[in-house]
């Protein structure tokens, strides 16, 4: 059987919740703010792409935060404040660039840290992996979840195909497996051509599938999603 499973994004980068706050402004659905003009957070620089919460600490300074328009420079902890007051209707995505991480692109979850790619880990995950990738293209990097736990044993297929793998998590940080998610329910796919992606899920012990719609692939970028299963 096929479902249509809902997309979120890579959340929950620090054990600390408290340090990682982002507060946008009181125009966002479901959330309320008493800096109703302004959004404050903090980006988590990854130091496994396999784990949400495996963080390095004071590096993520220097980096260009963009979101609904308007930009911010992050201090050496992570931390932003950007003057942007989203709308329900505005595009959610937050994106990161700057020296030494890979330009990532995230969906923002209000009270959750925004997580960006180092550039040096991802040029390790190419080499160990044997991947290189093509002008016009981008990656996927994601989380396959059910009740908020990863999800093993999990295969997927995109629409434009990768150019490599897909690939999923294995013993180390940086070499994946090309059979299925493993314990942390994490894919990889790179070099996916650049514009709208579907994912396609297939749970191997099953054999159900779900359909993941609304993923943007940017040249150069990764974008970071979490594929929730029904």
């Amino acid at each position: 059987m096929k479902s249509l499973a809902l997309i979120a994004l890579l959340a929950g980068c620090s054990t600390q919740a408290d340090d990682y706050v982002v507060i946008p402004g009181g125009d966002f659905p479901g959330v309320t703010s008493t800096r109703p003009s302004a959004m404050t957070g903090r980006v988590c620089v990854l130091v496994d792409p396999r784990s949400a919460t495996d963080c390095a600490r004071d590096v993520a300074g220097g980096l260009t935060v963009t979101f609904a328009g308007t930009a911010a420079t992050t201090a050496a902890d992570g931390s932003f404040t950007l003057s942007a007051r989203p709308s329900a209707g505005a595009n959610p995505v937050v994106s990161i660039t700057g020296p030494g991480v890979v330009p990532t692109h995230v969906a923002l979850t209000p009270g959750a840290p925004i997580p960006v790619l180092p550039l040096d880990l991802f040029s390790r995950m190419m080499a160990a992996n044997q991947v290189t990738l093509g002008s016009g293209t981008g990656s996927v990097l994601g989380t396959v979840l059910r009740n908020g736990v990863p999800v093993s044993g999990v295969t997927v297929t995109s629409s434009p195909a990768p150019a490599f793998g897909p690939f999923f998590d294995g013993t180390t940080p940086t070499t994946f497996t090309l059979n299925a998610t493993g314990a942390r329910g994490v894919i990889w796919l790179p070099g996916i051509a650049a514009g709208p992606t579907q994912l396609t899920l297939r749970d191997v012990a099953t054999g159900g599938e779900t359909t993941v719609d609304g993923i943007q692939v940017v040249n150069g970028g990764i974008t970071i999603v979490d594929a929730v299963l029904p």
